[in-house]
């Protein structure tokens, strides 16, 4: 059997009342995706998942509040500060021109003249958009929007990553 893949879903601010729930923060901008979410594992526990019983909005943006069937008071406490992961097969499938963040980390970036720039590092989303963190072979870093202007095609099946001219953003950060 292959190993299960996880990305962190959310993080635990704090505990939430007495009786074991938590206050966590959401790590996409997908909140539909919590519909989805059955159950949810710490590090170095893969093997013992903990059961939700409610997901439900609380207060500020991208904050839940989250309860296991199974809990209590000391459990929650020890989970402060930690993430629960989700196992990647239990996320639902995408539709077309749809995908995950973790999707796009490590795509190979090229430009339509077929210039290399590096490879997608990591996603950080800022509202109305994306910005993708890419590193060059040099260990340079520079942002690139996830926008139109920008982006001409993700293929998640070739690894890449097609950019229009990106001359003067990728100059504009040095």
């Amino acid at each position: 059997m292959a190993k299960p893949h996880f990305i962190p879903l959310f993080k635990v601010l704090s505990t939430h009342g007495l009786k074991g729930d938590l206050k966590v923060a959401l790590l996409t901008n997908n909140p539909g995706l919590i519909s989805y979410i059955k159950k949810v594992y710490i590090k170095n526990n893969w093997e013992n998942p903990f059961k939700i019983k409610y997901i439900k909005k609380g207060p500020g943006f991208n904050i839940y509040i989250l309860s296991f069937e199974e809990t209590n008071y000391d459990l929650a406490s020890s989970l402060v500060n930690q993430f629960l992961y989700l196992n990647l097969s239990d996320l639902p499938p995408t539709k077309e021109e749809e995908f995950y963040y973790y999707q796009l980390e490590n795509l190979t970036v090229i430009d339509t003249q077929g210039k290399e720039w590096g490879t997608v590092v990591s996603v950080m989303p800022v509202g109305e958009y994306e910005l993708l963190l890419i590193r060059t072979e040099d260990k340079r870093e520079f942002y690139l929007p996830l926008v139109e202007e920008y982006v001409e095609k993700v293929d998640l099946e070739k690894r890449l990553l097609l950019v229009k001219n990106i001359d003067d953003l990728v100059e504009s950060q040095r």
